[in-house]
């Protein structure tokens, strides 16, 4: 089978083009998610009352749900239920955001319950108040241990955009299909359709090993 360089020479733009809708579907949803997902963790932190039970069921369900459910769902009964007429890309970036929030909630709680105990009662016999405890005790330590989970969740959300081709948005999955079938060259375009997702996803892989290794090294 030959690789035909003049077909990727004449569609690499438009998959360039899907490169980067990705990316800003991946950083407009993670945006948007990290902000949900502070409030999703401290209902789930609060170990009771209603707030912690709205924050566990939304947790629960869009964790356990497969990631193409919500994109449907926002996409074809969100209207019909809400009396609101969406995008395809609002759509996916709403459904993208509720992901995100649901699994980076996860993160920030066992990232701050990572931190010792030791950390909190010690800066409270010392009279430091609530707020500088969270500010320069806490969430410092939990940070650093939030960094490798959070680098491998890129990775994964990267992933999951790709199921946003399902309702006609134009990500790289997306346009690598359609060039693909315009041509009839399926090999070249998902070969260059992979290398860029290899381009995209690498870096973060790179980054969740280095911490990890730091981590491993400061606590041996």
């Amino acid at each position: 089978m030959d690789f035909n360089l003049f077909v990727i020479k004449q569609n690499w733009h438009i998959l360039a083009h899907g490169a980067w809708m990705t990316f800003a579907l991946c950083a407009g949803s993670l945006i948007l998610g990290m902000i949900l997902a502070v409030f999703l963790c401290a209902g789930r932190m609060r170990g009771q009352g209603f707030f912690f039970w709205i924050s566990t069921v939304f947790v629960n369900m869009f964790r356990t749900l497969p990631e193409l459910v919500p994109v449907f769902w926002i996409y074809s009964a969100g209207p019909l239920v809400f009396n609101l007429k969406l995008s395809a890309t609002t759509s996916g970036i709403i459904a993208l955001t509720i992901y995100v929030a649901a699994f980076v909630a996860e993160i920030y709680r066992a990232g701050v319950n990572g931190v010792p105990s030791g950390q909190m009662e010690a800066a409270r016999a010392l009279g430091m108040p609530a707020t500088s405890i969270w500010v320069r005790v806490i969430v410092p330590q939990a940070i650093k241990l939030m960094i490798p989970p959070f680098m491998n969740f890129l990775c994964d959300l990267v992933k999951v955009s790709s199921l946003l081709s399902a309702i006609g948005i134009a990500e790289l999955a997306y346009q690598a299909t359609i060039v693909g079938g315009d041509t009839l060259r399926f090999f070249e375009i998902y070969t260059v359709a992979g290398a860029f997702y290899f381009a995209i996803l690498y870096p973060f892989s790179l980054m969740s090993r280095y911490f990890e290794k730091r981590m491993s090294r400061s606590h041996a």
